[in-house]
């Protein structure tokens, strides 16, 4: 991932701790803080993330079993690396990430 910009590989690694505090320590109302400050600073980067993909994540957090939101979170993982390859303009196929 060495080709995707710094403020895609952060918000990657925070999509990763989201899926690790739900999947691994069932801690979902820190999930929804990290989520949150995902959020704040994809917004203060100017970077584009899916709001309607995180306003489903808020919605079915509770309720949805882990395998449901580590695919939501696998697909908003997904746009950030088209967004993160896209701002650096390499052309480059986006690669497949593995949670």
């Amino acid at each position: 991932m060495s080709n995707l910009s710094d403020v895609a590989t952060s918000i990657l690694t925070l999509l990763n701790n989201i899926n690790e505090l739900i999947v691994k320590s069932s801690d979902r109302k820190n999930a929804e803080d990290v989520m949150r400050a995902l959020r704040v600073y994809a917004k203060s980067k100017n970077f584009p993330v899916s709001q309607d993909k995180i306003d489903n994540f808020f919605a079915i957090l509770i309720d949805a079993r882990p395998y449901t939101l580590t695919m939501l979170i696998k697909d908003i993982a997904d746009d950030v690396i088209i967004a993160g390859l896209k701002k650096d303009n390499t052309g480059k196929k986006p690669k497949k990430l593995s949670f």
